[in-house]
């Protein structure tokens, strides 16, 4: 066992297909979603050095007995599930504080469910790790999410999440397990996206703060209960068919076909949970839009607060333009490796 390991899983950001890779739609009409890996993380330190008792850092301070007495759900299951029982000493930090759009929460299950692994010596494939953490996501903690945070997380990179339809062919699952036909469907792969390409990728794409998302607000609570509704459904089918698009013109170099995308994905997102547009992010959207600056935004997730993400032919004109209406800048590269682990 190893006695101190180090885990960083990164951030991402979305490049189409947000709200497919519900469970609650894709089971029924399949899914696809686009996303890329950025250098901004969250880092995870454990460490069984000399430790009694489980002494654990995040966004407050624990030390406790047991796992069982671990206050925090994500750490507390994933001890539960994947540890021995071995005290020990854990810290973390991000890059970004959470709850702004950009994946930290998987990224955080990512990178705890890693440094399990690793400090335990399990050997676990990009894959094998994210199945592992939509498992502790929705199986353990029941949470109403997608699917596309874990996969793209873990993989890194520019990634295609796909997700097939239950179409009846397969066995019904009797284990009683939530999670098990959700995983199912899903497969992970790389775009073929070229260096040229990545490299204007990191220039054109831009991100600006839009403000705190309100404490207890649920956002994709409008998908997830308007699943059966047909016009919800048409939406979330041409956001998938919009992702595809994307794909290919991300696989061809075809960055200003990316960049309009980004105006008709704005436009689905508005109509399928119009709360997530606060009035702040409408009017970072509006100063963002404009000849010579950016020809798409989208927000970074899903939404009442975050980040816009802007796709600018200038980006210069488009970063003053922001800097006139008070929105910081998160500058950022693509970042190609995925969650990650090794000796402290």
């Amino acid at each position: 066992m190893e006695q101190a390991v180090v885990a960083r899983a990164p951030l991402r950001i979305p490049l189409g297909g947000g709200g497919t890779d519900l469970p609650s739609h894709y089971l029924a009409h399949g899914g696809f979603a686009v996303s890329a890996t950025i250098d901004r993380h969250v880092h995870v330190l454990l460490s069984t050095a000399f430790a009694r008792r489980f002494r654990l850092k995040h966004l407050e301070w624990e030390d406790v007995e047991t796992p069982a007495e671990i206050r925090h759900p994500i750490l507390r299951a994933a001890v539960e599930n994947h540890w021995d029982g071995t005290p020990f000493e854990l810290a973390s930090v991000g890059d970004v504080p959470p709850g702004t759009g950009l994946g930290s929460s998987s990224a955080y299950t990512l990178a705890v469910l890693q440094a399990l692994a690793t400090a335990g010596g399990e050997r676990l494939s990009p894959e094998q790790l994210a199945v592992r953490a939509c498992r502790l996501e929705i199986e353990h903690l029941a949470q109403s999410i997608g699917v596309r945070d874990q996969y793209a997380i873990a993989v890194g990179g520019v990634t295609a999440v796909e997700l097939a339809a239950d179409d009846g062919s397969a066995a019904p699952d009797r284990s009683g397990d939530p999670a098990a036909e959700v995983l199912a469907a899903a497969t992970v792969h790389r775009l073929a996206v070229s260096h040229a390409t990545v490299r204007a990728l990191d220039e054109r794409l831009l991100l600006f703060f839009a403000g705190e998302r309100p404490p207890g607000a649920r956002m994709l609570a409008p998908i997830v209960e308007g699943a059966a509704d047909s016009a919800m459904a048409r939406n979330l089918r041409r956001t998938g068919d919009l992702a595809r698009e994307v794909a290919a013109a991300l696989e061809a170099g075809d960055l200003d076909g990316v960049g309009a995308s980004m105006a008709e994905q704005w436009a689905l997102k508005r109509a399928r949970t119009p709360a997530a547009v606060t009035d702040r992010i409408a009017e970072l959207h509006a100063a963002a839009i404009g000849p010579g600056r950016a020809t798409g935004a989208v927000l970074a997730g899903a939404g009442g607060g975050g980040f816009l993400l802007a796709h600018s032919v200038d980006p210069d004109a488009t970063r003053a333009a922001l800097a006139a209406v008070g929105a910081p800048e998160l500058r950022f590269a693509i970042e190609p490796r995925g969650c990650s682990a090794g000796p402290a």
